[in-house]
Parts: structure tokens; sequence; C-alpha cells
């Protein structure tokens, strides 16, 4: 049976959570709040919670520091935040669970599930790391993406990734240093966090870093500096030049 520990500092958030855990997740036998931040190290230690419900933005004390003052983190985190696209970012840049506030029941649902049916302890630190790591930047520029493998985590800059490939609901990514990391994730997904970092989307199986573009051939195939030609679809062709043009 898991335990669940809701901290944030709305209280109306917390009892409308805790509604739903007890009418929808089964799993969550036992539930506690805190709404003072200022107490929540105290309570997780005496509690010793399956899974936190984490506010990343709280008065006196943020989520983050939360976590940075408990050195054993023996639980499974989710993230709660009202709309903050930096925060966001962050998160999705490590590939964390967050809910978006006000909660989906289905949302929760699905997030209860994917901690139930997986035991990734050591991965979600690697996660958390780099979570924490990003909230820290100064700007979304200095993000790490982070790479769940199964050999353990990967970072990577934007700006050290030359191009990205799908593989059905995989994503091979191609890296300056010419490793290759193959993500259990789709195309899609990466393509909505690193189209602000100058990637292309040239075709439905290939995201491209402008950066390492050389030039486009007669056959109208995307040259890379190491000469790998990128096909380019008809339909983004005229989308895939506008975006070059601009530099």
């Amino acid at each position: 049976m898991l335990k669940a520990l809701l901290i944030d500092d709305e209280e109306r958030a917390t009892d409308a959570l805790r509604l739903m855990i007890e009418k929808f997740i089964p799993a969550i036998g036992l539930v506690e709040v805190c709404n003072d931040a200022r107490k929540a190290a105290a309570l997780i230690h005496n509690y010793q919670p399956s899974i936190i419900f984490l506010d990343i933005r709280m008065p006196h004390v943020s989520g983050f520091e939360v976590l940075e003052s408990i050195p054993n983190k023996n639980f499974k985190i989710i993230f709660t935040t009202a709309y903050d696209e930096y925060a966001i970012k962050a998160i999705r840049f490590s590939a964390f669970d967050y809910l978006l506030k006000p909660i989906d029941v289905e949302e929760l649902i699905f997030a209860i599930d994917r901690i139930v049916r997986h035991d990734e302890t050591e991965m979600e630190r690697g996660l958390l790391i780099n979570v924490m790591y990003n909230l820290k930047t100064r700007s979304n520029s200095e993000f790490r993406l982070a790479l769940p493998t199964r050999e353990g985590v990967h970072y990577l800059y934007p700006q050290d990734i030359i191009r990205c490939e799908a593989l059905g609901n995989y994503t091979r990514f191609h890296t300056s240093d010419s490793r290759l990391f193959l993500i259990s994730r789709t195309l899609r997904e990466y393509d909505e966090l690193l189209s602000p970092y100058g990637f292309i989307r040239t075709h439905k199986t290939h995201l491209v870093n402008k950066t390492y573009i050389s030039f486009i051939d007669h056959d109208g195939f995307i040259i890379l500096r190491d000469a790998t030609r990128i096909e380019v679809s008809r339909r983004r062709k005229e989308e895939v030049m506008a975006m070059l043009k601009k530099g």
C-alpha cells in the first residue's frame, strides 16, 4: 500500500488532490498533507511517504529547497505547478513527471500508473539531479537534456546534438562527439522541446540542428557537415527553406 504526501501552500489545492486520490487511486492507501513547506522535511522523515506530490513555487521555501534539505530521497516525486513556462521546460528537459494545476484526474491516474509499474529509483535520481540543475541556471539556453537509457541517464546540451531520428516510438540521437543514444520517447516530443533551440523538422523521421547544416543539394536533400544526407519532405520543404534563410 502506497503512502502519499501532498506538499503545497494552497489548502484548496491539497484538498482537491486528496479527494481525487481517495476516489480514483486505490493504490494509495494513506494520504498526508503539508501546507507549510518549512515543516516538510520533518514530516517526510517521520511519515516516510512512498510518493510526494510537490508544488514547485511556494512562499518561504520552494519545492526544490525542500528536496535539497533531504539527503536520502527514498520516495517517488510528482511535481505539481500552475502554469510556469520556465519550470515546466526544466522538468520536461529532464523527462520527469509533473501535473499542471488544476490537476486533471486522467493525468493523475496515468502518472500513478507509471510509478506503480516502474521501479526506477536510481534513474529517477539522475533525472531529479537534472531538474534541479536546470532550475538553477540563469537561462533556459543553458538547460541540459536528460536522456534515460538502459545504461543510465546521459545529459546533453542542445548545441551538442546534431540530429534526432525517429525509429517507431523511439528516437535515436546523433551527437557532435559521434555518440548514439536510443531513447524510448517519440520524435514529436523532442521536436516540441528542441525547436526553440534551432532544430528543424525536415521530415517525419528527422529533426536537425540547423547549426550543423552545410547546404542543400540539387536533389533537395540537406547535407550536414559530416556529409550525411537528410531527406526533406515535400510538405515541409517551404518551411525548411524559410527557416534556413533566417540563419
